[in-house]
């Protein structure tokens, strides 16, 4: 029997700890290509392409809590490293159990900078919190990615 992820168990960590009360994650890879035209392809009409660079980017929401602390990201934490102008440990991977943190053996790490972070609070409502992020340098597969080990069972 297969089995398909629950978007709840996708969790990102920055700088070490899992964002909390996050409601939404979406993880965005893409290539750059170019073209190849030669003497022997134009013939054909038919394009060569290659890869030229691979990017990242990765965009998150949440609920704002005002009461975070080392393990738990407030946004103003978040702003923090916004404004340091560094890029920063982040990834993603599986939820570990029943707990709010990702598994460390599994999942895809890099270095990434916060390109956007965005606060909004509604009258009546929970004020929450959106942030982007693109990779800056090489994503790298930590175990099995976001595939559970194999049980052996068919």
């Amino acid at each position: 029997m297969k089995s398909v992820l629950d978007g709840t168990d996708l969790i990102l960590s920055m700088g070490g700890a899992a964002l909390g009360f996050s409601t939404g994650c979406k993880v965005s890879t893409t290539t750059e290509t170019g073209e190849r035209v030669t003497k022997e392809a134009s013939s054909g009409k038919w394009k060569e392409k290659f890869v030229k660079s691979f990017s990242e980017s990765i965009t998150a929401d949440g609920c704002v809590l005002t009461d975070g602390d080392s393990e738990i990201p407030t946004y103003d934490q978040l702003k923090d490293m916004m404004l340091a102008g560094t890029p920063i440990e982040a990834s993603y991977s599986l939820r570990e159990g029943d707990k709010r943190t990702g598994k460390t053996e599994g999942g895809y790490k890099g270095k990434y900078i916060i390109t956007s972070l965005e606060l909004d609070g509604q009258a009546g409502d929970d004020a929450k919190y959106s942030v982007s992020l693109e990779n800056s340098g090489k994503v790298e597969k930590i175990g099995t990615g976001l595939t559970s080990p194999s049980t052996g069972d068919v």
